[in-house]
């Protein structure tokens, strides 16, 4: 997501624009984990099997798919020894996966769960809240800098007309990030919603217009694909 600086490149604007860039970047990884299907990856993870008397991780045995779209419906299980079916199959089954498909040896083929409709509405207030919070850090980093241009003034350390300038180019870059973040949290509630999405407005209602913009295609896929941090690796 770009940031352009048509106004003023002095350094209290520069400085704006790299911690808003931050910002947004930070808001693209807290939307991924509302939400994230990171629960189902790793949803064999901590489950054991027994083999020939023996327990083993049985997430050596069988590993989730969740496939190029993680908010599909379905997802699969592949099964590297058909030993861990019964296993994996349990573990399923206790995690609300009822509707199983297990033809094969070789893989589970697995249907989702629907969402309730109270689950929706959790996950849109969810969205909702971590967009409104970066807004406010956005508006927030735009403020420090009006700060920091006032006392240069006063200081005498930058003239008025260098002033102005440095003014409207941060007005410039808070319209420019607030866009971002506005249609980034749009994007997440297309995502884990589907259609169906209610607007605060005709603004928040153009603005959904923009999601499939070129600008967007790479954050797109980034909320998709859950982030596994230094946390989430197998145990030792």
């Amino acid at each position: 997501m770009q940031l352009d600086m048509k106004q003023s490149d002095d350094s209290y604007s520069m400085a704006a624009k790299e911690r808003m860039a931050i910002e947004l970047d930070g808001l693209v990884w807290r939307l991924n984990e509302v939400g994230s299907a990171l629960a189902t990856l790793n949803i064999f993870r901590r489950a054991d099997i027994e083999i020939e008397g023996k327990k083993r991780r049985l997430n050596d045995f069988a590993q989730v798919d969740l496939g190029p779209d993680p908010m599909a419906g379905t997802f699969k299980v592949i099964i590297h020894n058909p030993v861990a079916i019964p296993g994996a199959v349990a573990v399923l089954k206790e995690n609300k996966f009822i509707s199983i498909d297990m033809s094969s040896k070789r893989e589970l083929k697995v249907v989702k769960p629907r969402l309730t409709a109270q689950q929706e509405d959790d996950l849109e207030t969810e969205v909702k809240r971590v967009t409104k919070s970066s807004l406010s850090k956005l508006a927030s980093i735009k403020s420090d800098a009006l700060q920091r241009v006032q006392a240069a003034i006063k200081a005498e350390y930058i003239e008025p007309k260098e002033s102005k300038k440095a003014t409207l180019q941060l007005d410039d870059l808070i319209q420019q990030a607030g866009t971002h973040a506005s249609i980034l949290g749009l994007i997440r509630r297309k995502q884990l919603i589907g259609g169906g999405l209610t607007f605060d407005g005709p603004e928040e209602e153009a603005l959904y217009k923009r999601i499939n913009d070129r600008a967007y295609k790479d954050v797109w896929q980034d909320m998709l694909l859950p982030k596994v941090g230094e946390d989430d690796g197998d145990d030792e």
